[in-house]
């Protein structure tokens, strides 16, 4: 018994390898991809198996039948390979499209040709042995078909793999390894099967596509079994990136660098009643009738098409390679005109009562005054009536506009200070206005550094609001430390001794709105919860038999430097808040 000739046995290994990987990847069957890259599987066994065992057939017309095989197996492969790459990278719907089907009927007329040819030798002609090695290797013409179906064949393998190499540089390292694998995997096979068809070489009758696969084999080992590439599939990323922008309510468009539409969501086509397949190449000027600056982040321009006028905001990103070159920009639009019209309106509204009316109010405060002290008795307690609930009523604006100035005067980098100072100040003043007394039970050295007009509101509003609605002979509302936590936040307590906050006024700030039948008495409260929430913290009630306490949660709590600053010293603080 002579020795096995070395391509056969390389061919018969990778068949072997081809069908432990095809065993192995059936667990996987029904996962984006997965069927199409076991038909490839199929395909390449019978491609490897039939020319591997052919090496051993001298009878012509027995090699004959193998080599038909290892056609089939050849032309077969090609198609899966693409199919796999499609709905791997989440574009398997292009699989359901009669250009698909059109790809599919180079393969099937391949067969038929080859099952056929010696009655017409369309496919090739000349078919002899040559051995070569001690193979039953042949040699025979290629015609022009054999050259079409096989690079057809080749070019499906190599559009599959691009595909795969899409996927390596745009979704990241969570495939690019295992999809890079595969890619490359294709290359061997592929190359050897073209210097055979070409006929390049010592020995041209001698394909060494199947022992190519060896490596091929070897490449898709790592990225199925060892990477689990099947485990994570690009196209759940891929059909959820297209879904958030399907699914966007706001409109997008994307544009290359000339300006040119390229894509545009359902949102898009409706607000400039576009079709995207027809709007696909158009200038973004001239489609949607903006002037957009590209260069800017943000911008709002005036839409005035459809016989009506409209506001947008327009936010632009641009879109860059792997190199970070500029390839085009993204281009979001947000109908603002409604939001423009209601600050408007509540910019001239607030105007008109806080300056107007608090004008007249204070005429009428004066007036009010000088008819109570000029009036007989009875008439004189009605007026101090209506000269308190005037004085309520410039209180509480006073109240609103002392936010608006604490809200607009934001910063980025508030500067720190020190809460017992600035609670014992709030205290003075709260017990210079009223007949209660404010205690303050706070660590000297706790410093913060927030907004300190807002945490003056925050907790003079609920200091007073403790003291206002108490029913003792000396009201008394206790601001304390309770902890510092964790997140370098400071908790705050603020108990006083009244009758407790009524459960409507309560649900009414847990619920973030007023209606009709159910409000606050007054801004107090409303105050107080906006400026603990502008400061980035929390605040929480309860209410017992024996009052309510506040409990407000101030971040940004910062320490003093090692060895420096006497306790409260604002100046010397080491930033702990971040």
């Amino acid at each position: 018994m002579g020795a096995i000739p070395w391509p056969a046995a390389g061919s018969i290994l990778s068949g072997i390898g081809t069908l432990l990987l095809l065993w192995y990847l059936r667990r996987h069957s029904g996962k984006p991809g997965a069927n199409w890259f076991l038909l490839a599987l199929v395909a390449q066994a019978l491609w490897c198996f039939s020319y591997g065992v052919s090496l051993f057939v001298f009878d012509p017309t027995l090699r004959w039948a193998f080599e038909v095989l290892t056609w089939i197996g050849i032309v077969w492969t090609g198609v899966p390979f693409l199919a796999f790459g499609l709905e791997y990278t989440g574009r398997g719907s292009l699989i359901r499209t009669p250009w698909f089907g059109a790809l599919v009927l180079v393969p099937a007329i391949t067969t038929g040709l080859v099952l056929t040819n010696p009655l017409h030798e369309i496919v090739w002609s000349g078919f002899r042995i040559d051995p070569v090695f001690g193979a039953a290797t042949v040699s025979y013409d290629p015609n022009a078909w054999a050259f079409f179906a096989l690079m057809v064949s080749t070019v499906f393998a190599a559009a599959g793999t691009l595909l795969l190499f899409d996927t390596v540089v745009s979704y990241g390292p969570l495939y690019r390894t295992e999809a890079l694998a595969v890619g490359l995997s294709t290359l061997p096979p592929g190359i050897a099967l073209l210097v055979w068809l070409v006929g390049i070489g010592p020995v041209p009758q001698l394909n060494l596509s199947a022992v190519m696969f060896l490596p091929h084999i070897a490449l898709d080992a790592y990225a199925f079994v060892g990477g689990g590439m099947f485990t994570y599939s690009p196209s759940v990323r891929r059909r959820a990136d297209q879904s958030a922008i399907e699914a966007l309510e706001s409109p997008l468009l994307t544009v290359d660098t000339d300006d040119r539409i390229v894509d545009c969501n359902p949102a898009a086509e409706s607000l400039f009643d576009l079709e995207a397949p027809a709007v696909l190449g158009d200038p973004l000027e001239r489609a949607t009738g903006l002037t957009i600056d590209g260069g800017a982040d943000t911008q709002v321009v005036t839409d005035t098409d459809r016989g009506e006028r409209r506001e947008l905001a327009v936010s632009t990103s641009a879109l860059r390679d792997g190199s970070g070159r500029v390839v085009g920009h993204t281009v979001l639009l947000q109908d603002i005109t409604d939001q423009r019209r209601r600050e408007q309106r509540l910019e001239i509204l607030n105007r008109v009562l806080r300056h107007n009316l608090r004008n007249d109010l204070t005429a009428v405060r004066g007036y009010v005054g000088i008819a109570a002290d000029r009036a007989d008795d009875e008439v004189a307690t009605m007026l101090e009536s209506v000269h308190d609930d005037v004085d309520d009523v410039l209180e509480t604006s006073e109240k609103a506009r002392n936010f608006e100035r604490s809200i607009e005067s934001t910063v980025r980098s508030p500067s720190a200070f020190a809460a017992s100072d600035a609670l014992k100040s709030v205290a003075a003043d709260l017990e210079a206005e009223t007949d209660g007394r404010v205690a303050i039970d706070v660590p000297d050295d706790l410093v913060v550094r927030v907004n300190r007009a807002l945490f003056d509101l925050a907790f003079e509003n609920l200091a007073e609001n403790g003291l206002v609605h108490s029913d003792a002979d000396e009201p008394r509302v206790t601001i304390a430390l309770e902890r510092v936590a964790d997140d370098r936040s400071a908790v705050l307590t603020v108990r006083d001794d009244g009758p407790g906050i009524p459960d409507h006024e309560l649900a009414v700030l847990e619920r973030g709105e007023e209606t009709a039948l159910e409000h606050g008495s007054g801004l107090g409260l409303w105050i107080a919860s906006w400026s603990v929430t502008a400061l980035g913290g929390d605040l929480a009630f309860e209410t017992t038999a024996n009052g309510t306490t506040a409990t407000v949660r101030v971040p940004g709590v910062v320490e003093p430097e090692a060895g420096g600053g006497e306790p409260g010293d604002a100046s010397r603080v080491t930033d702990r808040s971040s």
